[in-house]
Parts: C-alpha cells; structure tokens; sequence
C-alpha cells in the first residue's frame, strides 16, 4: 500500500454567489497559516471534491451550509456519517451532491481515500445570491472557523 500523505484542506464555494464564497475564504486564510497543510481552493463540487482528497489521510471540506432556520455564520462541524442522515444541504447547484461524489470514489478508489472526512460548514442565509462578498453574519465565522480549521488539522 502507498503511504499517505498528512492532511488536506479543500474550500469550497464561488466568489460571485454572496456568501457561498464562505469556503474559498477561510481556505484563502488558511494558506497564510497553515505549512505542513495542503490547502486547495476548488469552485467545483462532487467528484472534483472527492478526487482532491485521494492520497490523504485525513480531508477537511469547509464549505456554505443551508440549514432552515439557522442564523448565518453559524459554524457546524460534521462527518460523513453525519451528512447521511441530516436533513442540511450543501451548495452545489450543478453536479451530484457531495456524499453521493465522495461515497462513489470511495467505493472505487478504496485504498486512496482518506481514513477520515470532516466537514466544517458555516450556514448562509440565501444560496445563490449574486453578489461578491460575504454578509456581516458569515464573515465574522471567518476567523472561529479558521480556529477550528487548524485544530482539527492537529487532530
């Protein structure tokens, strides 16, 4: 078996989507932070998510969560296990949904995928907004998030 290598922080969103954009920022300030850390940026989502993780051993996806009722800015971290069976919905408009990508290259790639998912989303309150930038609610979770972010690095 191939070694792995440590740990990979994938943000994910799209900088003209308002607060979507939430995952590509905190990945942003992590690159300033974090050295013995991948850090990876991505505006896609399903399988471009999935495939960026292979070779790792543990993958940490920061991204903008839809929570009915959640105020924005609130920050959850989640496992996989975690996404089965919540009712919360990632953004991704465009492709299959991200456990449905990462369970698929899972099952295909086996041995590649990281032994451990987290998930750190930060709720928004309007999914496909168009506009650049973050509201006030979800740009003050930047900096906790990238807190957490760097202690579960640690992990």
């Amino acid at each position: 078996m191939k070694r792995k290598r440590g740990v990979v922080v994938i943000g994910l969103g799209n900088p003209i989507l308002g607060d979507d954009a939430v995952g590509l920022v905190v990945a942003s300030e992590l690159k300033k932070r974090l050295v013995d850390v991948d850090v990876v940026e991505l505006s896609a989502s399903g399988l471009a998510v999935a495939e960026a993780m292979l070779g790792y051993r543990k993958a940490i996806i920061v991204d903008a969560l839809v929570d009915e009722g959640a105020a924005p800015g609130k920050i959850m971290r989640l496992t996989l296990g975690d996404l089965r069976t919540s009712p919360r919905r990632f953004i991704g408009f465009h492709d299959i949904d991200i456990l449905t990508s990462i369970e698929l290259v899972k099952t295909i790639e086996g041995e590649s995928f990281p032994e451990e998912v987290v998930v750190f989303g930060i709720t928004i309150q309007e999914p496909g907004c168009y506009q650049e930038g973050l509201s006030e609610g979800v740009k003050e979770a930047v900096p906790k998030c990238v807190e957490l972010v760097e202690e579960e690095c640690r992990r």
